[in-house]
């Protein structure tokens, strides 16, 4: 009866669409008057502005701008002030889109925001953005697809917001439409990871965008400046205030029901034995959002199905199996996030089916698959219920690992250990030698995965141990002693274990490569595991001095062409023959096929050609008509044989996103990943032509290179820096493809 609804309103997210930090100050500013109307929203409310969620992308795209423009801002669509360089205001330093990211929190802005936001438990939540300057203005209702797991409830609360929006631009003779263009289905956006939370999550759009500038003329001949968008901004903020100030009774009732219903809908209970890889990533990812987990304090067998496909059966799980519910406050998370495929209404795959036959795009939004069990190549049973009580105790942050013991020959570090690519990113900035071991290795009455890490004190003196100890301070691999080079098995003098020379590893970035596929990579080598890099820009690659690299990685983009004329392409294609790797990265890769440069010799799928009476003219060129893949999750069949599948016991989960098709090589042994042939959708949506067509299709392939390598990923290896599965295939291929 008392308690304020709390109203989180978010500004520019996107550091290009500039007219929500702006709209920020104008409503921080008309709170700040004390009058009837002010009072009436703050007795009811605690209103959170955040005014500049992207100040990194901001600051980006003004200094840009502020370049560029005149004493006046010329309204003249084709002026230079309304085309940003690469990379655009859009995305943080990082060059990562954080409207994507607030389930994964990737990056550190997303991380501290969520944490505040946790700790606000907001009943209504807004994010502020802008769209093409040929629009109107987006309020919710928001279009098809929901994502099944938000409370259905909440559309009718987007339709009273939207309705009071509509209300105050209807008075001063604003245009606005509603549900056609922005879904609530992809959960890491800021409408949907709220209203997945207990609020009202929304997202409003605004006319302008990077293109906009201060002033643009439109097709009409109106000029659309600034000040008009900041306004509209204000205008919807100021109204959602007020709405929600009126309806603060029943808005708490709102997300106390949301979450109260988590408590008493049919539970499912989500289990993971402790041996994967990426169990701890999914545990912080968890802690993060602040789910519920615990663990099997003693063995127990439960009858249980893998979540990636199989029949229910008696299974039994050791105790430290990790243990998520689905009865707790924030159990449509957890559906959300264990589920292995999204629910889509089939009234819109209908639509959708019509529109991609009559040629035009369909409006899949985002991708159609997000599973942690499937992203993170998780083994995941689920169970119908809940484990008895006595069964499960409080998750605890499992002890760091003792500093490694002295050893008379080295030290091992199996290569399935969570920390073993971190490690090996250390002991190469700290100069230390090590080995990497091209089989499995029985020792000491274990067995070490393909792909553990050897360091020996032969080639490394006799501070070797006490380095080892001050690097275990700040990375938690396990480091085993071992007393022999004698194993009863692979000796440790074996040609299957080979030295990891320095890897030397470049990052190409700058204009003609996509910013979000470079930043990943970025962000990857510089934070997640940090190795040492250089990042070069493509613009110069023709003049670079390769010769300082061994390893070179092209980010996916569609802007190689004019970077890989004929003397850059020469050089690229001598230096690899010299020995040096190239890894291309989907589109970067069909650059490479190009006849006048001739690096690649992977090849796309293409239709065949349709029977033709003579005489008879081709059919139309048609854009639409390829039946695309949303964004959907695939199974795949691996070489063992290929170091680049060190570190993984199993063919890992691929995302599609896109049309191309990559067609295997001629040796087996060099298509590394390949789509399985039989029953290949493992999750999210794709249309049945796609799925015949990418059945045996390539997704990972080496190709030899005089003395050097191409080695070609069909998709992004570490997808918006969640899909964890595949992260280890870009990481051996930079750093072992110079030694193996």
């Amino acid at each position: 009866s008392e308690t304020p609804a709390v109203v989180w309103l978010a500004f520019g997210v996107h550091g290009d669409e500039s007219s929500s930090a702006e709209a920020a100050m104008m409503v921080a500013s008309r709170l700040m008057r004390d009058d009837a109307e002010v009072r009436a929203i703050l007795e009811r409310t605690v209103v959170i502005i955040d005014p500049l969620q992207n100040p990194d992308g901001r600051e980006r795209y003004l200094t840009w701008f502020e370049g560029r423009v005149g004493r006046e801002p010329d309204p003249e669509p084709e002026a230079m002030e309304h085309y940003q360089a690469w990379p655009g205001g859009r995305y943080n330093h990082y060059l990562v889109d954080m409207n994507r990211d607030w389930l994964w929190a990737t990056q550190r802005e997303s991380r501290a925001r969520t944490a505040a936001y946790i700790d606000w438990k907001p009943q209504v939540f807004v994010d502020f953005h802008e769209m093409g300057y040929g629009t109107s203005y987006f309020f919710p209702p928001d279009a098809d697809p929901i994502n099944e797991n938000i409370d259905p409830q909440t559309e009718t609360w987007l339709e009273k917001f939207g309705l009071a929006n509509a209300e105050a631009f209807s008075s001063r003779g604003w245009p606005f439409f509603v549900g056609e263009q922005f879904d609530l289905f992809y959960p890491g956006y800021g409408d949907s990871w709220p209203s997945l939370r207990g609020a009202i999550g929304m997202t409003y759009e605004m006319a302008g965008h990077g293109f906009a500038g201060r002033a643009v003329r439109r097709e009409d001949g109106t000029v659309l400046t600034l000040a008009d968008r900041a306004m509209k901004h204000y205008t919807t903020g100021m109204a959602t205030l007020e709405t929600a100030a009126a309806n603060r009774r029943e808005l708490l009732l709102h997300t106390w029901e949301v979450l109260d219903r988590q408590l008493r809908a049919p539970e499912t209970t989500f289990l993971i034995p402790p041996e994967p890889r990426a169990r701890g990533a999914a545990t912080e990812l968890l802690q993060r959002q602040q789910i519920e987990i615990g663990i099997l304090n003693a063995p127990r067998a439960l009858r249980a199905a893998p979540v990636l496909g199989g029949e229910r059966a008696e299974k039994r799980f050791p105790a430290g199996t990790l243990v998520v519910s689905t009865r707790q406050p924030l159990g449509a998370i957890v559906r959300t996030l264990f589920e292995k495929t999204p629910t889509i209404d089939p009234t819109f795959i209908e639509a959708q089916r019509e529109r991609v036959e009559a040629d035009e795009p369909d409006e899949f939004y985002d991708i159609t698959a997000w599973s942690l069990p499937v992203a993170f190549a998780l083994p995941t049973w689920s169970i119908e219920g809940g484990v008895p009580a006595g069964a499960v105790s409080a998750w605890s942050d499992p002890p760091a690992p003792a500093a490694p013991a002295p050893a008379a020959f080295g030290w091992i570090v199996d290569g399935l250990d969570p920390e073993i690519y971190r490690l090996a990113g250390e002991l190469l900035r700290r100069g230390i030698n090590f080995s990497v071991v091209d089989a499995e290795l029985e020792h000491g009455g274990r067995t070490f995965a393909r792909g553990s890490i050897l360091v020996q004190r032969h080639n490394n003196g006799d501070g070797i141990h006490d380095r080892l100890v001050e690097v275990s301070q700040g990375i938690a691999a396990h480091l085993v002693g071992v007393d022999s080079g004698w194993s009863g098995g692979l000796a440790l003098g074996s040609r299957r274990i080979a030295h990891v020379r320095d890897p030397k590893i470049a990052i190409v970035g700058g204009a003609g490569t996509a910013p979000t596929s470079f930043g990943a990579l970025w962000h990857t080598f510089d934070r997640i595991t940090p190795i040492p890099h250089t990042v070069l820009s493509l613009d110069r690659l023709g003049a670079a001095d390769l010769s300082k690299f061994r390893v070179l990685i092209l980010p996916d983009g569609g802007g190689y062409g004019e970077a890989l004329q004929e003397r850059a392409a020469g050089r690229l294609r001598t230096w690899v023959e010299q020995g040096n790797t190239l890894i291309a990265i989907r589109r970067a890769a069909r650059a490479l096929r190009a006849e006048e440069v001739a690096i690649s010799k992977t090849r796309l799928w293409e239709p065949p050609e349709e029977k033709r009476e003579e005489g008879e003219p081709p059919p139309p060129t048609r854009r639409y008509h390829d039946y695309s893949v949303p964004g959907a999750a695939f199974r795949t069949t691996m070489s063992s044989r290929s170091f680049l599948t060190f570190g993984l016991d199993s063919a890992p989960p691929v995302l599609v996103d896109g049309s191309d098709v990559l067609l295997p090589v001629a040796y087996a042994v060099d298509n590394v990943i390949t789509i399985a042939k039989n029953d290949p959708l493992l999750a999210g949506f794709a249309w049945p032509q796609s799925i015949e067509r990418l059945k045996g299709s390539a997704w990972l392939v080496v190709e030899p290179l005089g003395r050097g390598r191409v080695i070609t990923f069909a998709g992004d290896p570490f997808f918006r820096s969640f899909w964890h599965g595949t992260l280890p295939l870009l990481l051996n291929a930079a750093l072992y493809s110079p030694s193996m």
